[in-house]
């Protein structure tokens, strides 16, 4: 999937030449050479740092989620005609999908396919979004999500590693394609295996439907598990 992405922003970048080309970047990040990426985002925000493309591609190398939540939002908010525009309501659509907030996601789908009719990526966000009440609420501020959080009650277990790089590999994988992941250390057997888990869902249903996503585009045998609140 993050392949695909990134292909979908090569062929939409082509059509405004004006702003700043990020594609090497993207290829760098596309083939797994984040640091180069890295080194391109710092040059570039020498004497661009206000360009619309440059930020979208900050976003994109921003690690934490929520983080990055924002400065995608800044890119679909301040540069509504800005080539990564869509590409950048697409992440804010899948960050919410990817914590069962499915009424939020929604909405953001239905910017996309309002403002943006002939971006390619409505075709990677056309999942079905249940009809369920969202797991997590965001807007009544830090206290009223952590609580919401410890109700959550199951969530993906996308893969479990000996090696912890392999486990922070997955990790971010998933976070480019804009899932909300974390890594945690477990003893089995006397091995200290480093579990990587997506989402935090109300039910094991919602969770499920979100393990089939991952089993048809990332190709993981992951599975539902219960979280100990």
């Amino acid at each position: 999937m993050k392949n695909y992405l990134i292909i979908l922003i090569f062929l939409t970048g082509n059509l405004f030449a004006q702003e700043v080309d990020i594609v090497p970047a993207l290829k760098s990040i596309e083939s797994g050479n984040v640091e180069r990426a890295k080194k391109i985002l710092s040059e570039l925000k020498l004497t661009n740092h206000a360009d619309p493309s440059v930020l979208f591609l900050d976003a994109v190398l921003t690690k934490h989620g929520k983080i990055s939540l924002g400065k995608y939002t800044d890119i679909y908010q301040k540069y509504p005609k800005s080539k990564y525009a869509d590409a950048s309501l697409y992440r804010i659509f899948s960050y919410y999908f990817s914590l069962g907030l499915y009424k939020k996601a929604g909405e953001y789908l239905e910017k996309l396919k309002k403002e943006y009719p002939g971006s390619p990526y409505i075709k990677s966000a056309n999942r079905s979004i249940p009809d369920e009440k969202e797991t997590l609420v965001y807007e009544e501020g830090p206290e009223t999500e952590k609580e919401n959080i410890k109700q959550a009650g199951f969530t993906v277990q996308a893969g479990a590693f000996l090696n912890s790089e392999n486990a922070k590999n997955l990790s971010r994988q998933l976070q480019d394609a804009g899932y909300s992941t974390e890594i945690k250390t477990k003893e089995i057997g006397g091995s200290i295996l480093n579990i990587v888990t997506v989402g935090r869902f109300d039910t094991d249903r919602e969770a499920s439907q979100i393990l089939d996503f991952l089993k048809q585009k990332f190709n993981l045998n992951g599975r539902v598990v219960k979280l100990d609140n």
